[in-house]
């Protein structure tokens, strides 16, 4: 090799990156025809006068073609001696003759390269020669090593040569690079070739190895990796196929002789298979000649536990490897021959480090580094006495050209000998390898191999979903595997295999001791090593027990430091017992966190019987310990404003610092404040527990919602009071019986009143946490105390401490409406069952996914093409079905929104409902086609045929609970029940209904169906028998769209057309409570939560909504109000009273000073009461109706004066009195304009006709001689009030409706308003707009009026705001004003001009103050005269642009703005005060300072 090192360094000079010329290159030909030119090559070898061809691309690379031709004859020497021997070798260098050929014939110094070529030609015969003299399967296989090796450069030289542009190529500066790369590679390949040779040769001859006596030395044969260990077997190996990454990765480490890292350990817990990897890396290694010797610790073999052997058996060991070593080590013993029983410090030295470095630096051990490796380090008595030598003199490199590859467990004084006591430290001299750290999939795949191969040579026939079974329980740890295949088969029986496989198998069964023998004696063997209990004291060994049982009952991995505060300890004492357990626990890396290896060293600690006496851990005396533990942490460290926030405007992320104001948090209070209710639960519950959570619940409850909203875990904190409320009932009872504490507390209390008031206050606490989950306080701290106390209508812990806050002065608010979260329009809605998660589906084929704890949408899944009809949970949450008029059936993942498989088709019209089967494998579907279909939620494929049988349209189907039959109800007016299993009908439809059903649901017991239909019923049926029981449910005033039970059954839910939620009790067919009110129009949908305390409906209002269902309204007066839309409001012409008219069908007087109603409504009308208007005198009322009467109201009484004013052919939509009260003008949808006598009642005249389309507004001018009308035909028009005819031309310049319009008081101008969202201004006298349209709403203009002086013009609008514009200039004055929560229908200014009224699709009717003159002194020194709301909630003060205090979107409807004196609603309102609220960097005032 030094002469092929000699002639390249001169063939490539001392700049070997340039190029020798510049002479043209022949086309490289493909790699297929470099193989068959290899191929004819082979020819060659055996026929040397045959010529070989190749191809060129011009006459001047023929020329090199034949110069090629000279290079590749000599080079085929090389074949010639390979291929009589070793036949594969022949392909590889065929390749590689044609790849120096092609090499050749772009280099000008072909007669170097000639000689490069023939010095290979010379290694390659000396390797003929020293194979003859050997031969044997080592001999093979190191020939093997070389083939594969030669393949290698081959495969990436033909890679380069076909790489980019050959002509290019050649030109750079690459070319030689490659060139002198390639001869190095091959080189290379052959030299080790060669090595290994030689080894084999130096073994057969040394006369030092037969005459040395070994016998000095004291070796341990059975350490040996391939020794017998007991019972004539060997030590096993990995399954095949197993472990096949790990031990990749540790032979390329090994081969790699430019490595830096001397040493390899791999480390992990007792079973993951450290020591099977370990032998089969000596068995590979051994194939390469690479490994040079081993020790395999044992403390079952006495002298593999002993460390005295382990120096002299490597360096007996490495004398056998190199003849060389054997020389210098014989040497060494002849000379002193004391050595054998020196220290292991001078046997190291002496045997192995200044042998091993004679040799190395004579240059005999050639290109290889061979491995020496080390297993089970930890089961060797006094090891350390062998690392603290021989660690160092690794690191040190006085063993440079030796390798060491080590396994333990993850001992600490491993971690302390190996200089790893954290992340590696740059170069370091030791690789590492943790198995505990291998990504699961691959030791899962390894661990089914493992389980497949031993079922395979048993009797026991295991599927292969029960072997993925066994390998998930196993996890990492192959032991784990092993036990239980050992305990299935030790009997040699099949029956019992089989008998014992079902048994572990069923997860729910307990492990008993002999499933787990093994695995618990290897932990008792662990536990005994590490804690040395014989020659511990009793206090030292209830300390580690403590500290280890402490260490599994904690809820999640804490750092020593937390282990030590929760017990009082001293941290050195924990980490002592820490790093005794290292071979079950380990700190990690990236948290200082302290982990179990496996979960099954928990479940066997945890477990009686399994643990060894004192070491089983009694889960209940430590989650009391640590519980109280929690309870006094918190007491002592939760405080209020814990991390110093500086000011209320800033989100927490935001707050400059806060990296280092939350280390005011320490990781001890974090693990007290998240898991002190699962060590409560779980606790004894002695009464010192239940006094101290009692205590601590008083004074730190809202400190603890600080601390968990600081940490981003409101949502950890809610789950984990749920947790607390579901167990906390059921452990009470169970744990009484242990302590007379329930029954004691309190003498006039019994246990039930105690547990109801203990789950009472955990409740309101969750309560809290979900209200303010959904504020911006989780990202604004100071808000929790700000905005979300101050609005929880509760008494809560702490909330009577509050001072300089939002004041909420009136508080009326009666609705069980809990949420309102806006959306587009839809027609279904559903809940998971673990009440986390609701689903809606939509209009324009939108599924929108909702967080209920947040209250926030938090995935929008676009996958129908039209209406999503129908939506469902399967029961475990992980898919969506939904339905659609689109004929598919989708399955979708809620959590990532992507489709599940392709859609499910076979529908031949829209799809109007969708249910999982209970146990989720089935899906079920019922469509316009008049069929209900069965699916596999797996495959997607249709199961059987459909279920034909309704004659119409099916609009609801559903599973029963046990999933055996099915239900529907259709358009044909019955409800029909199905054999899930058969597709049979199962008796009769169901009949009663007398009209369309549209939802049908079975009861949670599966006793009974509740149907809801267009006849405006709920039903109630016996699912056995098929009859309907009692009376129908009558009580909506629509078609009922959807029904549902609650999960006790006990309550039946509907939803309705006439825009309400219903409750129903089962048992008796009545109503419970009031309507639940609050949607706009329809309701859609509607379902329970899972713990049937809410209810969520959905409407094509375009929201959903959530309700109270547990609880009925809470007021302290009778409120009074509208129970539907207002549409139409005015004030009497001296100001002091309001008369409006309501969808109700009433029409009601309010006191415009207070607000309060005058007198009861004034009923009479049948319909809709579209508008309203006072007599000039305020001594009348008119109205207009879509009964399509005018009605006459006396004003004192109330009463109605004379008979209904009959003519209209359909709806009155506009009144009004002319100014001397002597006559009415009315304007119908009947595209007509009436006059009426008011005294007589009577119609004046015949009506005035022109109009096209609906007449939508009608006024008298202020002088009684003309009428003015806006219609749907998008026009306005002028009337002769005297005659009845049309004066001049219809006003047109509205592209739409035209739906309100009002005189000027002059009379000279006209406004009007029109669903082109525009307000504009015309001319009486002229016929002619005047100027630019107003333009600033969003949507329809529904209604306008001109302020009293004329300067003014205020609208209403569909967009949901009032807006007032200068009548002059036509520019919007001020800001919109907002509060409207739906379209505003009416507005009307006050006589005095300094009032606004307005009436609206959200039942209320606002009054608005209107400051002319912002320099008012009210206007400058009344902060609640000035406070805006933004659209997020925000309060707004002039001049700050921070939001001050956030006012829940519940509160928005009803809240009076601070233009709004009062507001009139049924339900109520809110009217705040803000002149003490403290903001900013004087938040911290709104709490007392100590």
């Amino acid at each position: 090799m030094k002469k092929v090192k000699k002639v390249a360094k001169r063939f490539f000079g001392s700049n070997p990156g340039t190029p020798r010329s510049n002479t043209p290159v022949p086309n490289i030909p493909p790699q297929s025809t470099l193989h068959t030119l290899a191929d004819s090559a082979l020819k060659t070898a055996t026929n040397p006068t045959q010529n070989v061809s190749v191809p060129v691309s011009s006459p001047q690379s023929a020329k090199k073609g034949e110069v090629a031709l000279d290079v590749i004859e000599k080079g085929l020497v090389i074949l010639d001696v390979a291929s009589e021997w070793f036949g594969p070798l022949k392909a590889v260098t065929g390749v590689l003759g044609e790849c120096i050929k092609t090499y050749k014939q772009v280099m000008d110094n072909k007669k170097d390269l000639d000689k490069l070529k023939n010095d290979l030609t010379e290694e390659v015969q000396d390797l003929q020669k020293q194979r003859k003299k050997y031969e044997s399967s080592e001999m093979e296989q190191i020939f093997g090593d070389l083939l594969k090796e030669l393949e290698t450069v081959s495969n990436e030289t033909v890679r380069r040569l076909q790489a980019s542009n050959l002509q290019q190529a050649i030109q750079s500066v690459r070319i030689s690079q490659e060139v002198e790369q390639f001869f190095k590679d091959v080189s290379k390949a052959y030299e080790n070739c060669k090595f290994k040779v030689s080894l084999i040769s130096a073994r057969q001859t040394s006369e030092i190895l037969k005459s040395l006596n070994f016998d000095k030395l004291k070796l341990s044969m059975k350490a040996f990796h391939d020794a017998q260990i007991g019972g004539g077997k060997e030590r096993d190996s990995c399954t095949p196929g197993t472990r096949t990454q790990i031990i990749k990765d540790i032979e390329e480490w090994a081969e790699r002789t430019t490595d830096g890292n001397m040493a390899h350990w791999i480390y992990g817990m007792a079973g993951t298979g450290k020591s099977t990897i370990a032998r089969s890396v000596c068995l590979s290694l051994e194939k390469k000649q690479l490994l040079a010797a081993t020790f395999f610790c044992s403390r079952q073999i006495p002298e593999c536990n002993d460390c005295n052997y382990i120096i002299p058996t490597i360096a007996y060991q490495l004398a056998q490897y190199s003849p060389a070593f054997a020389e210098v080590l014989n040497k060494t013993i002849q000379e002193d021959p004391t050595i054998i029983s020196k220290s292991a410090s001078m046997q190291l030295d002496k045997l192995v480090v200044t042998c091993w470095d004679t040799v190395f630096k004579s240059q005999k051990l050639g290109p290889l580094t061979p491995v020496v490796v080390i297993d089970a380090l930890d089961e060797c008595r006094d090891i350390s006495s062998v690392l603290e030598v021989l660690i160092p003199a690794i690191q040190k490199q006085e063993l440079l050209g030796l390798k060491f590859l080590f396994t333990s467990r993850p001992e600490y004084y491993m971690h302390k000998y190996l200089k790893i006591d954290g992340p590696l430290s740059e170069g370091s001299n030791v690789d590492r390898m943790f198995l505990h750290d291998v990504e699961e999939s691959l030791v899962q795949a390894d661990i089914i191999r493992f389980l497949t191969c031993q079922f395979e040579h048993s009797e026991l026939s295991v599927s292969e979903h029960n072997i993925n079974k066994l390998a998930n329980m196993s996890g990492k740890l192959f032991i784990f595997a092993a036990t239980i295949v050992k305990f299935i088969l030790e009997k040699h029986n099949p029956i019992m295999a089989e008998k014992r496989m079902n048994r572990v198998l069923d997860l729910k069964s307990k492990q008993e001791k002999h499933q787990t023998k093994g695995l618990d004696e290897l932990y008792d063997t662990v536990l005994e090593h590490s804690f040395d209990f014989e020659k511990s004291l009793s206090e030292e060994k209830d300390t580690y027990l403590m500290i280890l049982h402490a260490v599994i009952t904690v809820q999640k991995p804490v750092s020593p430091s937390v282990i030590s505060k929760m017990l009082g300890l001293q941290l050195q004492e924990v980490e002592e017992v820490i790093r005794e357990l290292y071979s079950v626990l380990y700190i990690a890396d990236s948290d200082q966190a302290i982990y179990t290896l496996h979960a099954s060293f928990p479940d066997y600690i945890r477990t009686k019987g399994r643990a060894k006496g004192a070491f089983w851990c009694n889960e209940g005396l430590y989650h009391t310990i640590l519980g109280k533990a929690c309870f006094k942490n918190m007491m002592e460290e939760l405080k209020f404003n814990i991390c110093q926030l500086p000011s209320s405007f800033h989100a927490d992320k935001d707050v400059p610092g806060i990296s280092d104001k939350l280390r005011a948090i320490d990781e001890t209070l974090r693990y007290s404040c998240r898991y002190w209710p699962y060590h409560f639960v779980w606790s004894d519950m002695t009464e010192e527990v239940i006094k101290q959570w009692k205590e601590c619940m008083e004074k730190t409850s809202l400190f603890w919602i600080e601390v968990m909203n600081l940490l981003g875990s409101i949502p950890e904190a809610y789950d984990s009071l749920q947790f607390l409320l579901e167990a906390s009932g059921f452990l009470l009872d169970s744990k009484s019986s242990q302590t007379d504490f329930l029954q004691t507390m309190n003498n006039k209390e019994n246990k039930t009143e105690i547990q109801a008031k203990i789950q009472a206050k955990i409740a309101e606490l969750q309560q809290f946490v979900a209200f303010h989950a959904k504020s911006p306080g989780v990202e604004r701290t100071p808000h929790l105390y700000l905005s979300s106390l101050p609005f929880w209508q509760k008494d809560f812990l702490g909330k009577q401490n509050l001072q300089k806050i939002i004041n909420l002065k009136k508080c009326f608010q009666q609705s069980r409406e809990m949420e309102c979260w806006p959306t587009s329009s839809l027609e279904a809605v559903a809940i998971s069952q673990d009440g986390k998660l609701i689903a809606s589906g939509h209009y324009n084929g939108i599924i929108t996914i909702w967080n209920v704890l947040r209250g926030k949408e938090v995935r929008r899944i676009n996958g129908h093409n039209n209406w999503v009809n129908s939506v469902a949970f399967s029961p475990d949450g992980t898919k969506i079905v939904s339905g659609s008029d689109d004929q598919t059936v989708k399955i979708w993942d809620p959590a990532t929104g992507a489709q599940i498989g392709k859609p499910l088709k076979g529908h031949s019209s829209k799809v109007h409902s969708v249910a999982f089967s209970p146990d989720g494998t089935k899906i079920l579907s019922g469509s316009q086609d008049k069929t209900v279909r069965i699916w596999n939620a797996a495959t997607g494929t249709q199961i059987g045929e459909p279920l034909h049988g309704h004659s119409n349209i099916v609009y609801s189907v559903t599973f029963s609970p046990d999933g055996t039959k099915i239900v529907s109800g259709s358009s044909d007016k019955t409800v029909r029940i199905w054999d899930a299993a058969t597709g049979a009908q199962i008796r009769e439809p169901l009949q009663g209904h007398t009209y369309d059903v549209n939802s049908v649901e079975f009861s949670p017991d599966g006793t009974h169906i509740v149907s809801g239909s267009d006849d405006e019923t709920v039903r109630i049926w016996d699912a056995a028998t098929g009859s309907q029981i009692g009376e129908p449910l009558q009580g909506h005033s629509n078609r009922v769209r959807s029904v549902a039970f609650s999960p006790d059954g006990t309550k039946i839910v509907s939803g309705s057309i006439d825009k309400t939620v219903r409750i129903w009790d089962v048992a008796t067919g009545s109503q419970i409570g009031e309507p639940l009110q609050g949607h706009g129009i329809w309701v859609m949908s509607v379902a329970f939560s899972p713990d049937g305390t809410k209810i969520v409906s959905g409407s094509h209002d375009q929201t959903v909504r959530i309700w109270d269902a547990a609880t009925g309204p809470h007021v302290s007066e009778p409120l009074q109000g509208h129970s539907d839309w207002v549409h139409s409001v005015t004030f009497s012409p001296d100001g002091t009273k309001i008369v409006s008219g309501s969808q109700d069908k009433t029409v009601r007087i309010w006191d415009a000073a207070t607000g309060a109603q005058i007198r009861e409504p004034l009923q009479g009308h049948t319909d809709w009461v579209k508008s309203v208007a006072f007599s000039p005198d305020g001594t009348q009322i008119v109205s207009g109706s879509n009964d399509h009467t005018v009605r006459i109201w006396d004003m004192a009484t109330g009463s109605q004066i004379g008979e209904p004013l009959q003519g209209h052919t359909y709806g009155v939509w506009s009144v009004a009195f002319s100014p001397d009260g002597t006559k009415i003008v009315s304007g119908s949808t009947d595209k007509t304009v009436r006059i009426w006598d008011a005294a007589r009642a009577s119609q004046i005249g015949e009506p005035l006709q022109g109009h096209s389309n609906r007449v939508m507004s009608v006024a008298f001018s202020p002088d009684g001689t003309k009428i003015v009308s806006g219609s749907n035909d998008n026009t306005v028009r002028i009337w002769d009030a005297v005659t009845g005819a049309q004066i001049g031309e219809p006003l047109q310049g509205h592209h739409n409706w035209v739906r309100s319009m009002a005189f000027s008081p002059d009379g000279t101008k006209i406004v009007s308003g029109s669903t082109d969202n525009t307000v504009r201004i015309w001319n009486v006298a002229a016929g002619s707009q005047i100027g630019e349209s107003l333009q600033g709403h969003s949507h329809w203009v529904i209604s306008v009026a001109f302020s009293p002086d004329g300067t003014k013009i205020v609208s209403g609008s569909d967009d949901k705001t009032v807006r007032i514009w200068d009548a002059a200039t036509g520019a919007q004055i001020g800001e919109p004003l907002q509060g409207h929560s739906s379209l505003v229908m009416s507005v009307a200014f006050s006589p005095d001009g300094g009032r606004i009224v307005s009436g609206s699709y959200d039942k209320t009717i606002r009054v608005w103050e209107v400051h002319v003159d912002d320099n008012s002194p009210v206007a400058q020194t009344d902060i609640n005269k000035l406070w805006t709301l933004d659209d997020d909630g925000w309060v707004h003060f002039p001049n700050i642009s921070y939001g001050i205090v956030w006012i829940p979107p519940l509160f928005h409807p009803l809240l009076c703005r601070a233009q709004n004196p009062f507001l009139i609603c049924q339900q109520g309102y809110t009217m705040i005060d803000l002149s003490e609220c403290v903001y900013g960097e004087d938040w911290t005032q709104c709490w007392p300072q100590d």
